[in-house]
């Protein structure tokens, strides 16, 4: 009876032990790698905002594709109305910070991917601050090896996006 109870009671603490100890795996978060493709769209999405907080329009314009479905109103804009805004965002005002956060990146294929991410941008006009942020959905392509935008669009029921803002 008392070898009972201590095998009882060691079969306890053992599986006690592995209760507590977890798998030690996880569903993304720092253990999650991306794939070489997400790695490229994510580079792409990074190096257009990086282009964005150095007002570089040019630089920034070669990560957009001249089929740009651009959302910024309840009808569709296109590519040259997004450069329109771009162009007047660094003409009158000063950013401060652009990023692009929490980027999620789905792939539709070799050549087609989505995100979703967080913009926030900060900048300055007429000396007075402003923040404008949002989540964002940007659609993407690759041609001749380089990913480029086909759609940006909030993520919201009317999918309308207030980057660039008006000034």
């Amino acid at each position: 009876m008392k070898n009972l109870k201590t095998i009882f009671s060691l079969i306890t603490i053992f599986c006690l032990g592995f209760m507590f100890t977890g798998c030690g795996g996880g569903g993304g978060g720092a253990d999650y790698t991306l794939s070489p493709e997400e790695l490229e769209v994510a580079t792409a999405v990074e190096s257009f905002a990086a282009a964005v907080k150095a007002e570089n329009l040019n630089t920034a314009m070669s990560y957009v594709f001249s089929n740009l479905k651009y959302r910024n109103a309840i009808v569709p804009a296109n590519y040259t109305v997004f450069q329109q805004k771009l162009e007047d965002l660094f003409s009158k005002a000063e950013v401060n910070d652009f990023t692009i956060t929490n980027i999620g990146v789905n792939m539709g294929g070799e050549d087609y991917a989505s995100i979703i991410g967080y913009l926030t941008l900060q900048y300055t006009v007429d000396g007075e601050s402003a923040t404008l942020s949002e989540t964002i959905d940007i659609s993407l392509e690759r041609d001749s090896g380089k990913w480029g935008f086909t759609e940006f669009a909030g993520r919201n029921e009317l999918m309308i996006t207030s980057f660039p803002p008006a000034l």
